[in-house]
């Protein structure tokens, strides 16, 4: 009879959201206020709400309840990715994607494109105040050379916190460094030889691509899954193939896709390493921000070798201006403390020791906890406002936290002529090529960014780019 009616229930409740008695963002009645109703029991309730959760019909909000997703039928239909790895290549696309990062510097230009955290939260004054005291209270300044590890109070803090991640960690395993981006350089130098090949997400963000050139290595592209992240059978596929000397992945809430790894793929990638000996570079810049109510588990904290490198700063978290990152070596400990004294010799000591502050007050956790929500109301609004402008036809991913979206639109739209339309009118986007070595590979796809506020010139700036993209559909069929 239970059985029978949580059932029932359930396909009632999507009957009423085909119906739009409940619309894409309404809150369905509490587990208790709909047991009372019924007069049923909650678990019979929760039974059926998660068969609604499991059919995609709702989402669960933490410590808020059950909601109606929006627009349910173009969250998850990307299409398939292909499991087959790309030949290595070099990068160079150094001049387009410097032209893309200076327009979203530009004031006059509305920026859809550089993931930058929002500088307007709470967490900006503490950082104020903590530089303040810093300043007047501490000696930061002729003091000479610091420890090349960094300053042992924010690695004890950064090693508290590494618990959330599944790790179990101690402050000499940290070293500091002056941001993700320059964590994953010295990890790639301490691994390689100019020539030598790294295998990376595609999309993959443009950042690392580069990276990789200046660094003097070739690229294999491994095919990434929207819901699940790099595709284990064509990472596999690639290592037998060829001499791969390390791999780079974003596993938590990766960029250009928003994409959380699964914990059994975690340990795939692990056993694979494993079987070809070699390291992986963990990029864990965004895990913080996920929407879900625990942070996700990092691949290290499955790692029992000491093969994978883990690479985060609080850039994304925070703010880039702080310039505070850290690496977490492993097994290539030596190696890389070596490569950071002799890049870097020492990490700027007041920034340190304001992130330290901001981590040891508690000040951290309450930024996290009301970014995750702003930027989870803020994709919402995005996925809104491109099923009220965009193309029907147009595909998106699900991003699980940080505040970045991939747009698939119908393969006559050119994003590159989208991007140019949209420059011409001061509006800043990211092409899709700009995420893989091949230019043909993306040529339908964007990368939208939804970290700042959506003000009315943002709005407008949507609608403006849905009619732009209208215009190519109608062009080309036209034609």
């Amino acid at each position: 009879m239970e059985n029978n009616l949580y059932s029932k229930i359930a396909d009632q409740t999507i009957k009423q959201i085909k119906d739009k008695v409940y619309k894409p963002g309404d809150k369905l009645p509490s587990v208790r206020a709909m047991a009372k109703r019924r007069s049923i029991s909650v678990a019979t309730v929760l039974s059926a709400y998660n068969i609604l959760e499991d059919r995609g019909f709702v989402e669960v909000k933490p410590k808020s309840g059950y909601y109606v997703r929006r627009s349910p039928s173009r969250r998850h239909d990307l299409p398939s990715i292909s499991q087959e790895a790309s030949q290595p290549k070099s990068i160079a696309k150094a001049d387009r994607i410097l032209q893309v990062v200076r327009d979203c510097a530009n004031p006059d230009f509305i920026n859809l494109s550089l993931a930058s955290p929002d500088g307007s939260f709470l967490a900006i004054n503490q950082l104020k105040k903590s530089f303040s005291s810093i300043i007047r209270n501490k000696k930061v300044f002729g003091i000479g050379y610091d420890d090349p590890k960094g300053d042992e109070s924010l690695r004890a803090e950064l090693a508290k916190r590494s618990i959330d991640s599944g790790m179990l960690i101690s402050p000499d395993e940290i070293i500091i460094t002056p941001g993700c981006q320059n964590a994953i350089e010295l990890s790639l130098r301490a691994l390689t030889r100019p020539g030598d090949i790294v295998a990376v997400e595609s999309p993959g963000y443009y950042g690392l691509l580069q990276l990789i050139e200046v660094c003097g290595l070739k690229a294999i592209e491994i095919p990434a899954n929207v819901e699940t992240g790099i595709s284990i059978d064509a990472l596999k596929l690639a290592l037998e193939q060829w001499p791969i000397k390390t791999i780079i992945s974003i596993p938590s809430c990766n960029n250009p896709m928003g994409s959380i790894m699964p914990d059994k793929n975690k340990k795939k990638i692990l056993e694979l390493i494993y079987s070809y000996n070699i390291p992986l570079i963990e990029d864990d810049i965004y895990a913080d921000l996920t929407y879900q109510e625990k942070r996700p588990r990092t691949i290290k904290s499955f790692d029992t070798k000491g093969q994978v490198i883990l690479c985060s700063s609080v850039s994304k978290t925070v703010d880039p201006g702080l310039r505070v990152g850290w690496v977490i070596p492993g097994a290539y400990q030596k190696e890389i403390e070596y490569q950071n004294f002799v890049t870097n010799i020492n990490t700027a000591r007041a920034p340190q020791l304001a992130v330290a502050a901001l981590l040891s007050h508690g000040g951290y956790d309450r930024h996290l906890r009301f970014a995750r929500e702003a930027y989870r109301q803020r994709k919402d609004q995005l996925l809104d406002l491109i099923d009220e402008h965009f193309p029907k036809e147009t595909r998106l991913s699900n991003p699980k936290g940080g505040f970045v979206l991939w747009v698939q639109f119908p393969e006559e739209v050119s994003a590159y002529k989208l991007y140019l339309d949209a420059r011409s009118k001061k509006i800043s986007i990211s092409p899709g090529y700009l995420f893989s070595l091949d230019d043909s590979k993306y040529h339908s796809s964007i990368r939208l960014a939804y970290s700042q506020p959506w003000s009315n010139k943002h709005i407008e700036a949507i609608k403006i780019l849905g009619e732009l993209i209208s215009k190519q559909i109608e062009s080309s069929r036209v034609g």
